[in-house]
């Protein structure tokens, strides 16, 4: 399966287009009901749907993370088995100088392209665990290669339509 994020426009998985202000019928028209909750889920809640008070699509996100099967592309760049900082990057370097980073590194929000990104481990994060576990005598190498590789890719990336995240 092919899929491409498109800031400020929408999402192609294959030869669908799902567009930023289409309606909840027009999507579900696309891809079928979903698993509907408050937002609309597909492929094994890998892919979330939300729609604003119009119904219309507002926001558009992937929850799957490097463990997924969905393999997202944002340009150009696979999105979650890339390294973090080189995606971060990428999205900054589109988005021009407004990030919003008041979350120390576990996720940044790109307001320009309404792009954001999260993740649930920091090299930080982590290198204060090292240093506890090192500390209480308990180091454990399979938690850290794993809270490593949580630190090094993103898990989850969202697109909003413009104006989303202000």
């Amino acid at each position: 399966m092919q899929i491409t994020l498109r800031p400020l426009e929408g999402i192609t998985i294959d030869d669908k287009f799902i567009q930023f202000g289409m309606s909840r019928e027009e999507v579900t028209s696309i891809m079928g009901a979903g698993d509907v909750r408050h937002r609309h889920f597909y492929y094994d809640y890998e892919l979330a749907i939300d729609y604003d008070v119009n119904n219309a699509v507002s926001f558009i996100e992937l929850l799957s993370g490097l463990q997924g099967t969905l393999k997202p592309f944002i340009y150009g760049m696979s999105v979650f088995e890339r390294n973090a900082d080189e995606l971060f990057d990428i999205l900054k370097t589109n988005n021009g100088d407004k990030v919003d980073d008041n979350e120390n590194g576990y996720s940044y929000v790109f307001q320009n392209i309404s792009v954001g990104v999260y993740r649930t481990s920091t090299p930080e994060s982590v290198q204060r665990d090292i240093d506890e576990m090192k500390a209480d005598g308990v180091y454990d190498q399979a938690y850290v290669d794993e809270e490593l590789m949580k630190a090094n890719h993103w898990a989850t990336i969202g697109l909003g339509k413009t104006d989303y995240y202000r």
